[in-house]
Order: C-alpha cells, then structure tokens, then sequence
C-alpha cells in the first residue's frame, strides 16, 4: 500500500493540474482562433474585393483602347 501513495498523489496532482491549466488555457486558444477565424475573413473580403476592382478596371482600360 505504501507503493501506491506516491502514485495516487501524482495521479491526483496530475488531475488538478489539467484541470488547472484547461481553464486557463481553454478561453485563450479560444480567443486565438476568433481573431485567427476573423482575421482570415477580413483577408477573403479583400481579396474578392481586389479581383472585382481588377476585373473592372481591365474592362475600362480595353473600353479606352
């Protein structure tokens, strides 16, 4: 039984730390991939935003020519 203890006091200790650290860290990697997923949106609107200014300015340049 005496063997046993300092496997339960790690088995315990070890419980309370993942605990610990997934209430901490669970909110931050939450908060990283909003602004990562918002970020990556803000990219796509930019870019389909620059393809439709390109596809409107090369019209206007072969209009003039």
């Amino acid at each position: 039984m005496r063997t046993f203890a300092p496997l339960a006091f790690a088995a315990i200790s070890g419980v309370v730390l993942w605990k610990l650290f997934a209430t901490i860290m669970l909110p931050f990697l939450a908060v990283v991939l909003g602004l990562l997923g918002t970020a990556l949106k803000f990219a796509l609107i930019a870019g389909v935003g620059f393809f439709i200014y390109s596809m409107i300015r090369k019209r206007r340049d072969e209009a003039q020519v």
